[in-house]
This record gives C-alpha cells, structure tokens and sequence, in this order.
C-alpha cells in the first residue's frame, strides 16, 4: 500500500529543478536588461554620432562657401594640406575660430559654441535629470560636449576619432568629403552589428 505524499528523494529533486529553472531564468532575465542596456547606449551613441555630423557637415559647407564667395583659394589650399595630413584639430579650430574675412568679418564660429546636455545623476538611489551647457572651445570639448565619451557624459574620457576631409579646390582637383565620425577602436561604446 503506497501512502500519500511525496518521498525525500521527490522533494530534493523537485527542489532541485525548480532551483536550476530559477537559476536559468533569472540569468536569462539579467542577460536580457543587460543586452537592453547595451542596446539604449548603441542608440543614443548613434544619436550623438548624427547630430554631430550633421553640425560638422553643415559647418564645413558653410566655411567652404565663405571662403569661395571671397575667392579665397590660399585658405582653401591650407585647409586641404591639414585634411591630407589629417590634423582635424587645427581644422576644428578654424571652424570654431575663423579669421575674419570678407563674408563673415565678425569671426563667428562655424560651428555651436555651446550645447545644452542632459545628465543624469543618482541621488537616494532615484536617477535625477538635469541639464548643463558644455563650452565649445576646441575638437575635444566639441567631442565631449556631443557625449562621444566612454561614460556617455560631457565628463567622460573621449573614445570618438573626427576626420573632417578636404574641401573643393578646383585649382588642384581635390575633391571634398564629408566628415567621418568614428569609435576609436577596441573601447566598449564602439558600435558592433
């Protein structure tokens, strides 16, 4: 005659595989926010990739078509010679800091000078989200300022590479590219399909 209930050996074995399907599911559930995570901060390092090209391409046209406009072809020249040698520092520069010329004599910046960022921070465990204004000065505040940082913030370490390219120069045939934005390869925020 058989009783009733469960023996040792069915309650050990049944708490035995509800253990390994909670394990299971809760590291499934942990991989799937983490695999989320990583998704959102794809997304919002695509964002930030975007609107900073859109500004870089737009300043680079703008400055291009001031600087043909008063047919200056020894500025064009120059600009061309730093592309070749890919110094995008110096030609953010001139982005940020023009001389002045007969199309744009007050020397205002090609580019914004500022750009108002979101920041969210952790306080008593809740995320609190406020805005700053980060300077535009030079390539790396540009950079920062866009969050092409290895924490996403207009603080972080910069993990982002900007090769501006040349202008139109039809004296010498070179022709123009648009800017290229890119990770520096091997760091985590580096955009992977």
């Amino acid at each position: 005659m058989k009783t009733k209930g469960f023996t040792l050996i069915e309650l050990v074995t049944a708490c035995t595989l509800l253990l390994m399907l909670s394990t299971i599911a809760t590291t499934s559930t942990f991989n799937f926010v983490q695999a989320t995570a990583n998704l959102k901060s794809q997304y919002n390092n695509i964002q930030n990739i975007m609107l900073l090209h859109s500004v870089l391409v737009e300043a680079k046209m703008n400055y291009a078509t001031d600087l043909a406009l008063s047919n200056n072809t020894s500025e064009v020249q120059h600009w061309n010679l730093l592309a070749q040698q890919n110094d995008s520092t110096d030609l953010i520069a001139r982005l940020i800091n023009p001389a002045p010329s007969s199309t744009n004599p007050s020397s205002r910046s090609y580019l914004p000078t500022s750009r108002n960022v979101q920041v969210t921070t952790i306080i008593n465990g809740n995320p609190v989200v406020s805005y700053v204004m980060a300077p535009i000065t030079d390539m790396d505040s540009l950079l920062k300022a866009y969050q092409l940082t290895d924490t996403g913030t207009p603080t972080g370490n910069i993990v982002a590479t900007i090769s501006v390219g040349p202008m139109l120069d039809p004296t010498s045939g070179m022709r123009p590219t648009l800017p290229i934005i890119d990770w520096r390869g091997g760091t985590p925020q580096e955009i992977q399909f």
